[in-house]
């Protein structure tokens, strides 16, 4: 499916960038000729692909999921919920998840930092029946790292779901080799998948380094010390299921090259090391290999790249330059060069309970945009905090952040196309004329000044997209952002706070005169992204050196220990709940995402997705067997006959029911 993804995505990209190039060659044109050509360009680059939908999709189902046993939920938040995802040649762009803790926090407990209210500290002394076993720090404040980390004590359920999904690895696609290395540059986790990644420092085969079974068996062992015998059978029990679940799939759906997938290449490894017969008995006699680190069959060599030595730039690929970094940093740096990149960022956050304070000086202000009912609307709308350190005298352990992304995403919606656009032209001339910035200037800092202008722009501005209004509008955000900066004040849109407290006087001085320049001439800037998106390009990202070797630690390891920790978590945290409760949720999630089963394998004609396609009862009767087989199956703690072993017995049960309702 993330081939199909990938796929998708790449096609809209192309087309649109195919379109960027037949207008950058129209060397004749005018401001007001050719701002709306390449607007309309730019709005099919941002245009939402299935792959969006997809996304979306999946984390309905997980909270749907997860809201059978809690509060904890996760959402696309950011660009991809807010339609502004510009994708580039060589960058697909990022998506935003934020995952929600099932534990709120009182709006009591928050105590605002002084002259910088958008950053708060949170007084756990009275949160201590809900944060059972924490440590506050000082013994008054929760510490931060509960959501830094994500920690059990805080996501019961989410923590080893995310666990699954954000694992750092390599897998082969179709025409490619996708590796994922974790950034760590936003609250969280930031991943960045590279396709067709060129990087001596990993070193590492085309094929997936060899696991070893024996290894990964006492992995799996180690990560069940303490569990009682009978929990033991009921993990392995638990995971032959779900392994029997996706391959029984597979086979009713007659699927091909299904060893090529990613989930199969991902965990063939251990569920090769599960079925093996003496695991319950004993442990598989070992013969790890070392790994070997270098090898003829490498995606790259040394000529390939230039050296990391004396290389320095931003985490953005077009970064041409910091002057800032030293020398040191640079030796701990390493450069990736790659076809496309997309970037994953998955953001743990603590509800709030109650409004944040500010939120009713922020309703009653008075503004052209956004409408009065949009202003309410946000205003009874959810707010979050994030583990994130203040921008002066940082308390890391301790410091929590505001998140407003809810109403974020309903300032997106109550854009008009005009506000829209302009913010598609900001997030173009990041990546060409302000790429050398975009740190010091993020699209945040954009968009809270494109807020801050709507406010005092005529309605009839806004509403009315002509070139003029177009041109008016950018140069008025951009003229309040050099105001901004020349001040060195930039307001928080919700709560009074200055995000540019802390920027170094001399980034201001670089910045400003750049913004000018474009202020000036708009239209041939946006003409230069235009042409750089049409030329072919070689696109690389410095990354730390401490990534590249956690990366290779984990796809070295023969014993596959993170994945093998990620799946025994996933499998017990869910083993503690009620048996009837799990089989409510399954059916209730299954039966929510029938449709869209049933089109993401619109080309598959088998029994399952005929029966899934008819009525409603049979429906329900074909979803009731296969979970009832599941939970059965996970809580069967009794040895499995020896020719049950040699067969799938998900299919064989699902076609013997088939088969007697369809026929």
């Amino acid at each position: 499916m993330a081939s199909k993804d990938m796929c998708d995505e790449t096609t809209g990209i192309l087309s649109s960038i195919d379109r960027l190039e037949e207008m950058a060659s129209k060397d004749l044109c005018n401001e007001t000729t050719c701002i709306l050509d390449l607007i309309d360009r730019l709005e099919g680059m941002a245009k939402p692909v299935p792959n969006d939908r997809r996304q979306k999709k999946y984390c309905k189902y997980i909270s749907l999921f997860l809201s059978h046993f809690g509060q904890e939920r996760c959402m696309v938040a950011g660009s991809t919920n807010e339609k502004t995802r510009l994708r580039l040649n060589g960058d697909e762009g990022d998506f935003d998840y934020l995952i929600i803790s099932g534990i709120s926090i009182p709006i009591e407990c928050l105590e605002y930092k002084k002259n910088l209210p958008c950053f708060v500290y949170v007084n756990g002394s009275t949160l201590k029946t809900l944060f059972k076993g924490v440590q506050l720090i000082d013994g008054k404040y929760l510490p931060s790292d509960l959501l830094s980390e994500i920690k059990p004590e805080a996501f019961k359920h989410s923590r080893n779901i995310h666990k699954i999904v954000t694992q750092m690895d390599s897998t082969r696609g179709r025409d490619t080799l996708r590796v994922s290395i974790d950034h760590k540059i936003k609250p969280g986790l930031s991943l960045v998948h590279y396709s067709n990644p060129k990087c001596p420092e990993l070193s590492m085969e085309q094929n997936k380094q060899k696991k070893d079974t024996g290894q990964i068996k006492q992995n799996i062992e180690k990560n069940l010390e303490g569990d009682s015998d009978e929990s033991k059978k009921m993990m392995y029990s638990g995971a032959k299921a779900l392994s029997s679940i996706v391959e029984g799939w597979e086979i009713l759906n007659k699927s091909r090259d299904t060893e090529k997938t990613i989930f199969h290449q991902t965990y063939d490894p251990l569920i090769k090391a599960i079925n093996c017969e003496d695991t319950l008995h004993q442990a598989c006699p070992s013969n790890p290999k070392k790994p070997r680190l270098e090898s003829s069959n490498d995606l790259s060599t040394y000529n390939d790249l230039p050296s990391t030595s004396g290389v320095s730039g931003k985490l953005n690929n077009e970064s041409q330059g910091d002057e800032h970094t030293s020398v040191n940093d640079v030796d701990d740096q390493v450069t990736i060069q790659y076809s496309y990149k997309t970037s994953k960022d998955f953001i743990p956050v603590f509800p709030l309970k109650g409004k944040p304070e500010y939120l009713d000086k922020w309703q009653n202000r008075k503004r052209n945009w956004p409408p009065t009912n949009v202003v309410t609307d946000i205003y009874n709308s959810e707010f979050f905090v994030v583990a994130k350190p203040a921008l002066v005298e940082p308390s890391k352990d301790i410091d929590f952040c505001l998140a407003c992304n809810i109403g974020e995403i309903k300032l997106a919606k109550a854009m008009t196309q005009l506000q829209r656009n302009v913010i598609l032209i900001i997030k173009a001339l990041q990546k060409s004329a302000l790429r050398n910035y975009t740190e010091i200037l993020t699209t945040f800092h954009w968009k809270t000044a494109v807020y801050w202008v709507s406010e005092k722009t005529e309605t009839q501005i806004l509403e009315h997209r002509t070139e003029d209004n177009v041109l008016k509008f950018l140069r008025n955000v951009l003229e309040y952002m050099v105001n901004c900066l020349c001040k060195n004040d930039l307001q928080h849109y919700f709560v009074p706070s200055n995000l540019f407290v802390g920027i170094h006087k001399d980034d201001i001085h670089k910045i400003v005169p750049k913004i000018v320049e474009i202020k000036k001439n708009p239209m041939e800037n946006l003409k230069n992204f235009a042409k750089e998106q049409s030329t072919d390009q070689v696109h690389f990202d410095i990354v730390p050196r401490s990534k590249i070797r956690e990366f290779q630690k984990m796809h070295y390891d023969p014993g596959d220990n993170v994945v093998v920790e990620s799946v025994v978590s996933l499998i017990r945290g869910f083993f503690t709940e009620n048996k009837e409760v799990m089989k409510k949720a399954l059916k209730k999630v299954l039966t929510d995402a029938v449709p869209f089963l049933i089109e993401e394998t619109k080309d598959s004609n088998s029994q399952i997705i005929q029966a899934l396609s008819r009525t409603d009862s049979l429906k329900s009767n074909v979803i009731d067997v296969a979970v009832s087989w599941l939970l059965d199956e996970m809580h069967n703690t009794k040895a499995p006959k020896v020719e049950d072993c040699k067969r799938n017995m998900f299919a064989l049960v699902m076609k013997k029911f088939l088969t007697g309702n369809l026929f």
